[in-house]
């Protein structure tokens, strides 16, 4: 057998793994950097107030409110992208397994019940967080719960 065939799967096996690992990487040091200017620009804005009654006067206006909601809003889109990307795994799980059936090929079990928990997973994963994010809601000063 010739040695150069040997090495073709453990590179390109190799390869996928540094593949994945590089994209984690990057999306998690976007994510880490959208954060630290969003933090940076609330904890200016906040800087901007002269007294605490000029904070809480700001609090309890509209604008006030919908900067309170903020982190809120932001649980909310990121569980509905989560609820869609679930829809889409459950999908795409449920077709391949109706794959097996209809062609009678046992290779789809294995991509069909991978997408099928994946799918159930980001489910799981955007009840929790709702669940969570309606547990911590910040209450302006002087309004009710």
């Amino acid at each position: 057998m010739d040695t150069g065939v040997i090495w073709i799967p453990i590179v390109a096996i190799t390869g996928s793994f540094v593949m994945v690992v590089m994209v984690v990487w990057i999306a998690t040091r976007g994510r880490e950097r959208r954060a630290r200017y969003k933090a940076d620009v609330q904890m200016k804005l906040i800087e901007r107030f002269g007294s605490s009654t000029e904070l809480v006067n700001f609090l309890q206006s509209s604008s006030g409110q919908q900067f309170l909601e903020q982190p809120q809003r932001m649980t909310r889109d990121r569980a509905v992208g989560a609820i869609t990307g679930g829809l889409v795994c459950t999908f795409l799980g449920a077709a391949f397994i109706a794959c097996v059936f209809a062609l009678r090929d046992d290779g789809f079990w294995v991509p069909g019940l991978l997408l099928l928990g994946v799918g159930i997973a980001l489910f799981i994963s955007a009840s929790i967080s709702l669940r969570m994010a309606r547990q911590n809601r910040v209450q302006a000063p002087g309004t009710e719960p």
